[in-house]
Parts: C-alpha cells; sequence; structure tokens
C-alpha cells in the first residue's frame, strides 16, 4: 500500500531540488501567490534507490508551475493552503 511521503517543512522562494536526511529526493516550485507549493517526490526504496532530480527537471517543472500560475490567474489567491499531511 503506498504511504504519502513526508513533506520537507520548507516554502522555497525559487524552485530547487533537496535531499533529506533519510535520503528521500524532492522538487519543489513556488507558485508566487498564497503561499502555494507544488512538491514532487522520488522516494527511497530498495534495492535500487531513485536519483536525486536534475537541474533541468526542476527548471522544467518551475516552467509548468509558472503556465500554471499565468492560467489560473487571480483563482490561486482564492485557494486556501492545504494541510500537510505528516506521517509520524
Amino acid at each position: 500500500v503506498p504511504v504519502p511521503p513526508r513533506l520537507p517543512e520548507v516554502t522555497p522562494l525559487r524552485a530547487r531540488a533537496m535531499t533529506t536526511p533519510d535520503g528521500h529526493h524532492y522538487a519543489v516550485a513556488p507558485f508566487g501567490r498564497a503561499g502555494l507549493v507544488l512538491v514532487v517526490a522520488r522516494d527511497r526504496s530498495e534495492p535500487l534507490a531513485a536519483a536525486a532530480f536534475h537541474s533541468t527537471e526542476v527548471d522544467r517543472l518551475a516552467q509548468l508551475v509558472r503556465a500554471g500560475a499565468v492560467i489560473l490567474g487571480d483563482r490561486l489567491d482564492l485557494v486556501g493552503a492545504p494541510p500537510v499531511t505528516t506521517i509520524t
């Protein structure tokens, strides 16, 4: 059964890749409005661990977020921040 990943507790000012101490890889891209951030994760699983996000992947993610923000426009301001799901 898939388990939601633990989200990093950071609000980035720009798109970037990050790796948590437990080896999970994330790419994050802020929408620039309403504090919304798109988070993409690669889970660390055995026997093959996923690679960290490459800078071109992060750039492409940022392009997609910018395009989405242009299309959604002011509607982004109407979206409330969803609750963060954490697994303990």
